[in-house]
């Protein structure tokens, strides 16, 4: 449905993307993974035709640089930070946008309602919760039954409630067919959202391959702050037998664990299972840079 070879990208002297290769079917996410600069926004650029670039790009079999308007037509974009008009209600901005895409008015009815949204169809979309916003702009991209869609950071900014809302409504698009390609940050959604990854780095590619195996591939560690009433001794050895391998150290009256992503909920059931009360936690995911990586065999 989607296909690119030999994708490269220079803007000047500096190259943004260095022979990118990939292939993406109907039924099937891929998520495109990149610290900053990277070039998951130029990647993305490329495919939808907003830039000229080398090698060749093909959406549902029609080259995107001989007739990139033909080849939009088969995209549903979901980007960032989507621009829509504040002072319009839901409900007109889907009938403006079905009257863009030539659909017709039902069509955009029947998008509000499968995006939840039809009890707010008289809301303003500045009076919207990020959230919201998304599932409007989902609806949106979905408003010609596209069968590629392409969402650039969809889940940036939203709180953890809207992230699973989002994950389900990618999830239901992959079960109707259609084939997602998902710029995102956040590693540890990576294993259930996608059926693969591909993780840029300064413009190649430094992983393509299942998603299944992405975190024993690239290895994100998360910060674990622990507040423990007491047994802090115990506790410690505890994770060691969770994490090993793991940096374990104090920040006032925190215990701080440095652990992969995948281990951090292991970590704090194992705590509570072994009778250690957790007073409070929190986590911080590392940023995604180049160093987060450890690029497979064979992955450049």
């Amino acid at each position: 449905m989607l296909t690119a070879s030999g994708l490269t990208k220079k803007y000047g002297s500096q190259t943004a993307l260095d022979g990118v290769a990939f292939e993406l079917s109907p039924g099937e996410v891929l998520a495109v993974i990149g610290p900053n600069g990277a070039g998951k926004t130029t990647l993305i650029k490329c495919l939808v035709g907003l830039v000229k670039f080398h090698g060749k790009v093909t959406i549902d079999g029609i080259d995107v640089a001989k007739d990139g308007r033909a080849a939009r037509a088969k995209i549903g974009y979901l980007p960032q930070n989507p621009a829509l008009h504040a002072e319009m209600t839901v409900s007109e901005t889907a009938l403006f946008y079905a009257d863009l895409k030539r659909v017709s008015v039902g069509r955009a009815r029947e998008a509000v309602e499968a995006a939840g949204l039809a009890e707010h169809a008289d809301k303003r979309v500045g009076a919207l919760s990020g959230g919201m916003r998304q599932r409007l702009a989902l609806a949106l991209a979905l408003l010609a039954d596209p069968p590629v869609l392409i969402f650039d950071e969809p889940v940036a900014g939203l709180d953890i409630t809207a992230r699973l809302e989002l994950r389900g409504l990618v999830l239901d698009q992959r079960a109707a067919g259609k084939a997602v390609l998902l710029s995102t940050h956040w590693l540890e959604d990576v294993p259930y959202i996608a059926d693969r990854a591909l993780v840029l780095d300064r413009g190649r590619t430094s992983y393509l391959g299942a998603a299944a195996d992405f975190a024993s591939v690239t290895a994100p560690l998360s910060r674990l702050y622990l507040r423990l009433n007491g047994r802090t001794p115990d506790a410690v050895g505890l994770i060691e037998q969770i994490a090993p391998g793991g940096l374990i150290d104090r920040t006032g009256d925190w215990l701080v664990v440095s652990c992969r992503a995948s281990d951090k909920a292991r970590v704090v059931e194992h705590l509570v299972v072994s009778g250690v009360h957790v007073l409070d936690f929190r986590v911080e995911d590392s940023p995604v840079d180049g160093a987060s990586f450890r690029h497979a065999e064979g992955g450049r």
